[in-house]
């Protein structure tokens, strides 16, 4: 029998939203630090957990506060790369860095290949790194292992999409669903 996850989604989702479900509903936090370190990166990132209370719901708010040494005294700053900073009890500390926020295809895929995680997390991972490099590249018209990740290159995307897919692998769900994404509209100039 299969395990199957709905999301419902009426606003849209981020990773650090997908990651704190997950770790609501079971997968641990200590596991997806020691998965995540396989990635070579944890000098980049601390991932902490609170509760918080979103519309009348108890939920688990996930954080990823990228790093880096401040030039003037070496000591490490920390960024919420979601604009706003909490403080938990289940910080991860981590050492001074500074660090790229981009990277191409092929650093990316390096980086899980040697990391050495579960079979379907990294197959996971791979495939949802290599449809957002086939959109990027054909938005910009070069081939995907040439598309320059800005955002998703970053050293959050990274820990949101891998963490995502060692989350769903932990919780052994065979198919994920979700309820249709809001779309937005616009004009590029």
């Amino acid at each position: 029998m299969k395990k199957i996850a709905y999301l419902e989604c009426p606003t849209g989702i981020a990773g650090d939203m997908c990651l704190g479900a997950l770790v609501h509903a079971g997968v641990p936090l200590e596991y997806l630090i020691e998965k995540l370190n396989l990635l070579g990166i944890s000098q980049e990132y601390q991932l902490s957990t609170e509760k918080v209370h979103r519309n009348g719901l108890l939920a688990t708010k996930f954080h990823v506060n990228l790093t880096s040494a401040n030039p003037e005294n070496g000591e490490p700053l920390t960024f919420d790369h979601h604009h706003h900073s909490h403080h938990s009890e289940n910080d991860q500390s981590t050492e001074k860095h500074n660090h790229s926020h981009n990277r191409h295809l092929p650093e990316i895929e390096a980086l899980i290949k040697k990391a050495g995680l579960p079979r379907r997390a990294e197959a996971w991972s791979l495939a949802v790194f290599h449809k957002l490099a086939e959109a990027e590249g054909a938005v910009h018209g070069i081939a995907p292992e040439k598309v320059h990740f800005h955002e998703v290159g970053a050293t959050d995307a990274i820990v949101d999409i891998v963490g995502t897919c060692l989350g769903l692998d932990w919780l052994n769900i065979d198919q994920l669903y979700c309820s249709p994404l809001p779309t937005g509209g616009g004009t590029v100039r």
